[in-house]
């Protein structure tokens, strides 16, 4: 089973979607706001973060995620986002698949199905690098 970060901060779609990611076979840890996110990473096995709604700048975010899981995928769920965060983004995530396999997406609402796609495609790109255990 794979380990989810669910980085949320509305609390009704948080547990929403770690319900149905549950159900699509993921394991999900919560975080209700980004320092409990960087927090979770450092105390709990995680092979991906998603992240959606956040209060506080999202390369904030990427940034102090890489300096300490530099590989991690990452997969924000994102009102749209103007050309300069997107900008900086891609210096921490970029917006489609790299060598990295770090992922930046900038859609919402998304299908859950997509969703679902995505984040076995990232989590299999990982894997077939190594950097996962399979």
């Amino acid at each position: 089973m794979r380990n989810l970060l669910l980085l949320e901060e509305d609390i009704e779609g948080r547990e929403i979607l770690a319900r149905v990611l549950r159900k699509r076979g993921f394991t999900v840890r919560q975080a209700k706001d980004q320092s409990d996110a960087i927090e979770l990473l450092t105390t709990a096995h995680v092979d991906l973060v998603l992240a959606g709604a956040t209060y506080r700048d999202r390369v904030d975010f990427l940034s102090d995620l890489r300096d300490s899981r530099p590989d991690l995928p990452v997969i924000f769920l994102t009102d749209y986002q103007g050309p300069e965060a997107r900008a900086l983004a891609v210096k921490y995530g970029p917006f489609s698949m790299s060598k990295n396999h770090k992922f930046y997406i900038n859609m919402r609402p998304v299908g859950l199905h997509e969703l679902d796609r995505m984040i076995r495609i990232a989590l299999g790109a990982r894997r077939m690098t190594g950097l996962v255990a399979a």
